[in-house]
C-alpha cells in the first residue's frame, strides 16, 4: 500500500484581499478562523502535525519560461491559432501576462495551466460557434474574437472593481501589440458579442432592466453552462444574480427557443439546491443524482441538466463541510452538468 495525500499550504492572505472579501452580506460566523488561528489565511486549515513534517514534499510551481511553453502547447490545440502565427504569438503573451496579473492582485494560488485548458475550451467553442450562427466573419477575425472572449471569460470578469478591469484591458493591449486603430476595440468586441447575446433573449420579465450587472451575467452563464463550466456568481443581494439564471432557463428551450440559434442548443432543465449552514455532502451529492437521471433521459431534444446552488456560501459555514464532494463532481474534464452557485461572499479557496 502507498499513502498519498494533499493538503493546501498555510499561506496568508495578501493585506488588500482582507478587505475585499465581504463583497456582499458580512459572513460574521466565518470569523470562526480568527479565533482558532488569529490570523487571515488564504485557505482555511490547521497545521500539520510536527511528525509529519519530514513526509512533505513542495512541489512549488512553474517558473514563467516552463509556463509559457506550456500555454504554447496548449494553444496550438486552438483551431487555426497555430495558422496565424502573428495572432498566436498575440494570444500567448495574453494568456501568459493575464497568468501573471491575476497573480499579482489575487496571489500566486489564484490562477493555474487549468485556466489556459479552460481557454482553450472556450475558444475552441466561440469559433465553431460562429458558423452556427452564420456569422459572416473571416478566419482571422473568427481567431481574433475567440480569443479576445476567451480572455475576458478567463480572467476579466473574476476582477472585483471596474478599476481593477480597466487596468487588465490596458495590459492586454500593451502586451499583445496589435496594430489596431481603434483604441477601443478590445471593449468593442465584447459590447458587441454581449449585445448580440441579449437581443437573441426575447423571454425576458416585464420592466427589466439589462444594466451593466445583468449583462455580465447573462454574458457569463450562458458560456459557461453551455461548455459545462461551473461558475459562482458572488456578489450583494440585488444584483441580478438569480434574474440572469431565470432569463437564461426560460430562452434556452431547445428546439422549443424562439431563437434560431438557441434552437439549435441543448435545452436547460434547473436542478436547484438551497445551501444551509447545516446541510451535508448526502445532500449535494443526491443533487448531481438527480441532475443524471435527466442527462440519461431519452427525449426528442438534447438536455443540459443545470445545477443552481442557491446560498452556496452558507453550505461553507456547515461544520459537516460538505462542499468538498464538489471537488469530484465539477472537474473540467468530467462535469457533465451546467453549475451555477450564488454567494453573497467570496468562498474559501479550497
Amino acid at each position: 500500500m502507498v499513502f498519498l495525500a494533499a493538503c493546501n499550504p498555510r499561506r496568508l492572505k495578501a493585506e488588500k484581499n482582507r478587505s475585499d472579501d465581504n463583497i456582499g452580506i458580512k459572513r460574521e460566523n466565518y470569523e470562526r478562523q480568527k479565533f482558532t488561528l488569529q490570523e487571515h489565511l488564504l485557505y482555511t486549515v490547521v497545521p500539520i502535525p510536527e511528525t509529519m513534517i519530514e513526509y512533505i514534499y513542495d512541489y512549488g510551481h512553474l517558473d514563467s519560461v516552463t509556463e509559457r511553453k506550456y500555454i504554447e502547447a496548449i494553444l496550438r490545440t486552438c483551431t487555426n491559432l497555430a495558422n496565424e502565427r502573428q495572432l498566436f504569438t498575440a494570444m500567448v503573451n495574453g494568456a501568459c501576462q493575464s497568468q501573471l496579473h491575476l497573480r499579482s492582485i489575487e496571489g500566486v494560488s489564484s490562477v493555474s495551466l487549468r485556466d489556459v485548458a479552460r481557454y482553450r475550451l472556450i475558444y475552441n467553442w466561440y469559433y465553431d460557434t460562429f458558423d452556427k450562427r452564420e456569422t459572416q466573419l473571416s478566419s482571422r477575425k473568427k481567431i481574433l474574437e475567440s480569443g479576445i472572449l476567451s480572455l475576458m471569460l478567463c480572467y476579466y470578469f473574476r476582477l472585483r472593481s471596474s478599476a481593477e478591469k480597466t487596468n487588465y484591458i490596458n495590459m492586454l493591449k500593451k502586451s499583445m501589440l496589435f496594430n489596431e486603430t481603434n483604441e477601443k476595440f478590445i471593449e468593442q468586441i465584447l459590447q458587441q458579442e454581449q449585445d448580440e447575446l441579449i437581443k437573441r433573449m426575447k423571454e425576458k420579465p416585464m420592466g427589466t432592466a439589462i444594466n451593466r450587472a445583468l449583462r455580465d451575467n447573462l454574458f457569463v452563464m450562458f458560456v459557461c453552462i453551455l461548455n459545462r463550466i461551473p461558475v459562482i456568481l458572488c456578489g450583494k443581494p440585488g444584483c441580478s444574480k438569480t434574474l440572469a439564471i431565470q432569463i437564461i432557463i426560460s430562452n434556452l428551450k431547445g428546439k422549443k427557443s424562439n431563437d434560431s440559434y438557441f434552437q439549435q442548443l441543448p435545452e436547460l432543465i434547473a436542478v436547484s439546491y438551497q445551501g444551509t449552514k447545516s446541510c451535508k455532502s448526502e445532500s449535494i451529492q443526491m443533487v448531481f443524482e438527480r441532475a443524471k437521471k435527466y442527462s440519461d433521459a431519452k427525449t426528442q431534444t438534447e438536455l443540459l441538466p443545470v445545477i443552481v446552488f442557491d446560498e452556496i456560501g452558507l453550505a461553507e459555514l456547515s461544520p459537516y463541510n460538505p462542499l468538498k464532494v464538489l471537488h469530484k463532481e465539477l472537474e473540467i474534464e468530467n462535469c457533465k452538468y451546467g453549475f451555477v452557485a450564488i454567494s453573497n461572499w467570496r468562498l474559501d479557496a479550497s
